[in-house]
């Protein structure tokens, strides 16, 4: 009963954890928490018909494997390609991008280049972490150690190569059509590459040099990329600097003071109440907002209180 509650919290557990710091990154326009967590719970249940078309796409080799992971390691190098390419990267990266392009992607929250950081990740995240449960409960717990911070990061590298270029075609950014496709192939090739390299070193009898090298160069490189993709994002927000003094109706002369005042500067009335029973408004255009909005629905601006 103990390993029945463990195993789905260990396997949810680094899914989580991940997507919360990626989350955390989006600080100028915060994505609402619900399509966030909605688009993470759509990744897991994507997990049940990839694994219906992965079987069905790995008949052709169930003549020599049993599909056990330790199986797939003796496989020859056409059939591991076959495997890794076709069968795992083509099949899961397509229906990770179908997740947010058939519900996000419609959403007038995406609305800046990180916002397809953040929900190709919830996509992502979600599905290694069915994937997790189920390697957990097949293979032992200590298995998270090695995909906590590898597989389940690694399909979060890899989405974000459709996942930001995607956010820019929402955005209408020159030549974005082009950069989505590329990138959605280029998640395929570098999830297929990732897995090829991990079952050849695991069919090798002894330590082999060059793939460890290439195994560590690609997860290191999709990093790298990924931390450039989050910081470019970030710079080139266009809510960065569009911040607003939140302002408030003096109900004695009409004046528009800052919401944080306790008198108003023209007729010396104090504002204490007045802050809770009257209209608030927008600094950058003037449209009045709802006193805990922490957004003008109008321009977009960021309004701030203090």
């Amino acid at each position: 009963m103990l390993k029945l509650l463990a195993i789905p919290i260990l396997g949810l557990a680094p899914g989580i954890f991940w997507l919360w710091l990626i989350y955390r990154r989006d600080k100028y326009r915060p994505e609402p928490k619900r399509l966030v967590i909605r688009t993470f719970l759509l990744g897991i249940a994507v997990v049940i018909p990839v694994a219906l078309i992965e079987v069905l796409l790995a008949l052709p080799l169930l003549h020599v494997t049993d599909l056990a992971e330790e199986s797939l390691s003796q496989l020859s190098l056409g059939s591991m390609a076959y495997f890794s390419f076709i069968i795992v990267g083509f099949t899961e990266e397509l229906f990770k991008f179908l997740v947010v392009w058939g519900t996000v992607y419609k959403s007038p929250y995406l609305d800046e280049p990180i916002d397809g950081l953040v929900y190709s990740s919830a996509a992502a995240l979600g599905f290694a972490s069915l994937e997790n449960v189920g390697y957990l409960f097949s293979y032992g717990w200590q298995l998270i150690l090695i995909r906590a911070p590898v597989s389940t990061l690694g399909h979060v590298l890899f989405s974000a190569m459709w996942g930001y270029p995607l956010a820019l075609r929402k955005l209408k950014r020159p030549n974005a059509t082009v950069l989505v496709w590329l990138g959605l192939l280029g998640s395929m090739v570098g999830h297929g590459l990732f897995d090829f390299l991990a079952l050849a070193q695991g069919g090798s009898k002894t330590l082999n040099i060059p793939l460890l090298i290439g195994l560590i160069a690609l997860f290191g490189g999709m990093i790298v990329l990924f931390v450039f993709l989050l910081i470019h994002s970030q710079k080139s927000s266009p809510f960065k600097d569009r911040n607003a003094r939140l302002l408030v109706l003096c109900t004695n002369c009409k004046t528009r003071v800052p919401y944080y005042a306790d008198f108003c500067p023209t007729c010396g009335s104090k504002l204490t109440e007045i802050r809770v029973n009257t209209p608030v408004f927008c600094g950058q255009c003037e449209a009045e907002v709802a006193h805990d909005a922490n957004y003008c629905t109008s321009c977009g601006s960021r309004v701030i209180k203090k």
